[in-house]
């Protein structure tokens, strides 16, 4: 059953990571039918600059636990290529326990922030209003899905470092 379950954690951060890349496709077509259409044909659209940063906050979010699980993110461990593997083992563990702490509430915080969207029924204030929480509900996505990556990551026995006290887990 867990196994299953981490399959489908991974197959849904792939399905996130296609779409994220589908979000920049959107956004290279936008800005280029924005910029041909304002300045050849003298019609700006309404649409491409929410098009843009729409799909910008969706494609970030989306592929965020992608980068997660690869352990992508920008990392200084200068301090922790300095201590012995033993230690430096342990304070991997506890940095993916604090990370995974911080992205569990900011998906507890963006969860009660849809919810009330939801409820109180809070529109985008752009050319054409739609509720907030079409955009809002992929952080809760993102950071939700990058927390149990971080979870995953807890696993003591898996958690392997080379030499100078890189993560290689």
């Amino acid at each position: 059953m867990v196994r299953a379950l981490l399959w489908l954690h991974d197959k849904i951060t792939d399905v996130g990571f296609q779409l994220g890349k589908l979000c920049l496709a959107i956004i290279l077509f936008a800005y280029s039918f924005e910029v041909i259409s304002r300045y050849f044909f003298g019609a700006p659209t309404w649409w491409a600059d929410e098009a843009v940063s729409y799909s910008l906050c969706i494609g970030c979010f989306l592929m965020m636990p992608h980068v997660t699980r690869e352990k992508g993110h920008v990392a200084v461990t200068f301090l922790i290529d300095l201590l012995p593997a033993k230690k430096a083992k342990v304070a991997y563990w506890f940095i993916y326990l604090m990370c995974f702490v911080a992205c569990a509430l900011a998906t507890w915080i963006n969860l009660d922030e849809n919810i009330r969207q939801v409820v109180k029924d809070v529109h985008m204030m752009k050319v054409k209003p739609f509720p907030k929480y079409y955009i809002s509900v992929f952080l809760t996505f993102g950071f939700g899905m990058s927390a149990l990556h971080f979870l995953r990551f807890l696993d003591y026995r898996k958690l392997d470092i080379g030499n100078k006290g890189e993560d290689f887990g």
